[in-house]
C-alpha cells in the first residue's frame, strides 16, 4: 500500500486513528475493484473444500462474513498505519505491520467494542490468509514472492522470516534481534509497563541516590527499585541492584549512586533487555515444576520465532509425558500476558524487539554452570 506516513504505532494511537473514519469504508476503498474477484475466489475455495470432503459442510465463516471482515480489517490497517486510501492498492504488505495488526490493533478494536479478542483475531487471520492466497494465485501480489510467504506465515500464526532455518534456538533468537533496528528494539521494550517502571528507578539511580552510609543492598537505592517493582513480586530488588553493580553499570561514588553511560541508546537497550529478562525469569521461576518451566519457556521462545497455541502447548507437554503440568504452565503464561510480555490472544506472540531479552532468559536457564564463570569472571546480566 502506498505512502505510509507514520511509524509503527501503539494501541492508543491506533484507537485515535480508527475513530476518524469508518474502517469498513476505508477498507472497501483500498480493496477497490479487487472485491468481486476476491469474492469469487472465496466461493470457489469453499465449494472445493466441501467437494473434497465428499459432503456438504459448513465453512469456518460464510463467504460474505469473510469478505466483510477483510474489508473492515483493511480499514483498521490503513487507518492505524496512515496509508493513503488509494483504490485497489491493497496488494502489498509488510509482515511486521501485519504482526502488529493481529497482536495490537485487532485486540484493541475488540476491547473498544466489547468483543472477544481471540475470536476477532481468529476471524481476521482467516480473512487475511484467504486474501493473501487470492493475491498470490491471481498474480495480483505486488511484492516479492518471499514477502508474500512471510505475510502468509504471519496471518496463519507465524512470524515470517528465516529464523526457523537457524542452527539452534540461541542463533535464531540472535538473528531476530539483529534484524530489528536498535530504535525499534528500544521502542518495543519501553512499551512494556514493567520496563517503564524499571526506567523510573534506573533514572533515579542515575540522578544519584544517597546511600545514607549504608551498604548498597540495605540502602535507599534498593527502596527505589522496590517501590517501582511493587506490582512485580517475582523480582528481587536487591538482586537487581547487585547485578547492575556487578556488571559495572551502576557505581557508588561519594556515597551516592551513579550510572555509566545512562543516556547512551545501546546501553539503555542492554539495560532494558536485562530488566525484562529478569522479570520473565522471575515469573517462570515461581513454579516448582521443572516441566512447567520448560513448557512456559518454550512458549516464550516461540513467541518471537514460531508462535504456539494452547493446543500446541498441550501436545508438546503430552509428548514429553508432562500433560498434567498444562495448567501450571498456563498460569505462568497468563502472568506474562498480564505483564504485557505475551499477546493476550493466541498464538502467543511478543514484539520483535523482545528477542534479546528472550535470548537472555533461555541462555540463563540452560547455560552450563561452568560457563557462568567465563573469561571475565562472573557473567553479568548486561553486556556492555
Amino acid at each position: 500500500m502506498p505512502k505510509k506516513k507514520k511509524s509503527r504505532g501503539h494501541p492508543a494511537r491506533h484507537a485515535e486513528a480508527l475513530s476518524q473514519m469508518s474502517p469498513l469504508r476505508a477498507g472497501g476503498r483500498v480493496l477497490g475493484d479487487l472485491q468481486i474477484p476476491f469474492r469469487r475466489f472465496l466461493e470457489a475455495e469453499f465449494d472445493q473444500d466441501a467437494q473434497e470432503a465428499g459432503q456438504e459442510q459448513d465453512a469456518p465463516m460464510p463467504v460474505e462474513d469473510v469478505e466483510a471482515r477483510l474489508m473492515e480489517s483493511l480499514g483498521w490497517f490503513a487507518l492505524s498505519f496512515g496509508f493513503d486510501l488509494v483504490p485497489a492498492t491493497a496488494t502489498r504488505f509488510a509482515a511486521a505491520d501485519l504482526a502488529e495488526l493481529f497482536t495490537e490493533v485487532v485486540p484493541a478494536v475488540a476491547q473498544d467494542n466489547g468483543l472477544d479478542p481471540q475470536e476477532l483475531v481468529d476471524e481476521t487471520r482467516l480473512a487475511w490468509t484467504s486474501y493473501l492466497m487470492f493475491l498470490g494465485e491471481s498474480e495480483q501480489w505486488a511484492g516479492e514472492p518471499e514477502e508474500l510467504a512471510d505475510c502468509l506465515d504471519v496471518a496463519s500464526g507465524g512470524v515470517g522470516g528465516s529464523a526457523s532455518g537457524q542452527a539452534g534456538v540461541l542463533d535464531a533468537l540472535a538473528a531476530v534481534e539483529a534484524r530489528v533496528p536498535l530504535a525499534d528494539r528500544l521502542a518495543d521494550l519501553e512499551g512494556l509497563p514493567v520496563v517503564a517502571a524499571f526506567w523510573r528507578a534506573f533514572d533515579a539511580l542515575a540522578a544519584g541516590v544517597d546511600l545514607q552510609g549504608r551498604e548498597p543492598a540495605d540502602s535507599p537505592a534498593v527502596d527505589v527499585l522496590r517501590e517501582e517493582f511493587s506490582a512485580v513480586p517475582e523480582v528481587d530488588p536487591v538482586a537487581v541492584l547487585l547485578d547492575l553493580a556487578g556488571d559495572g553499570v551502576l557505581t557508588f561514588e561519594g556515597g551516592r549512586t551513579a550510572v555509566v553511560d545512562a543516556q547512551d541508546p545501546e546501553r539503555r537497550y542492554q539495560v532494558a533487555t536485562f530488566a525484562l529478562a529478569t522479570v520473565v525469569t522471575g515469573v517462570l521461576a515461581t513454579t516448582t515444576s521443572p516441566a512447567a518451566v520448560v513448557g512456559a519457556l518454550t512458549v516464550v521462545t516461540s513467541s518471537v520465532l514460531q508462535p504456539m497455541t494452547s493446543a500446541e502447548l498441550r501436545a508438546s507437554l503430552e509428548a514429553s509425558g508432562d500433560a498434567e503440568e498444562f495448567e501450571a504452565t498456563r498460569e505462568r503464561l497468563a502472568r506474562l500476558v498480564e505483564l504485557g510480555v505475551l499477546s493476550p490472544v493466541e498464538p502467543w506472540t511478543a514484539r520483535p524487539g523482545l528477542a534479546g531479552a528472550v535470548l537472555d532468559v533461555v541462555d540463563g536457564f540452560f547455560r552450563p554452570t561452568d560457563e557462568d564463570e567465563d573469561e571475565d569472571g562472573a557473567a553479568g546480566p548486561v553486556q556492555g
